[in-house]
């Protein structure tokens, strides 16, 4: 499995993927890539607690739920 570790490097293989895609080129047979993503900041941590948090108690409205009162 090959490695990406840059956005540059994504940005170059959907760039390939696209173009193969269409002039008609068959895909390489082993399109699985790792991507390595760059670790969260202070304030993306914050963000992602804090959403976790809001959706603890989802609301239990039957007509939220079900899509209609029952």
């Amino acid at each position: 499995m090959k490695t990406i570790k840059s956005p540059e490097g994504v940005a170059l293989l959907m760039e390939n993927l696209w173009l193969r895609h269409k002039t008609g080129m068959k895909q390489r047979p082993c399109n699985v890539f790792m991507v390595e993503l760059p670790p969260l900041t202070e304030e993306e941590l914050a963000e992602t607690r804090q959403k976790t948090q809001d959706d603890a108690y989802p609301d239990d409205d039957p007509e939220v739920v079900y899509g209609a009162w029952i």
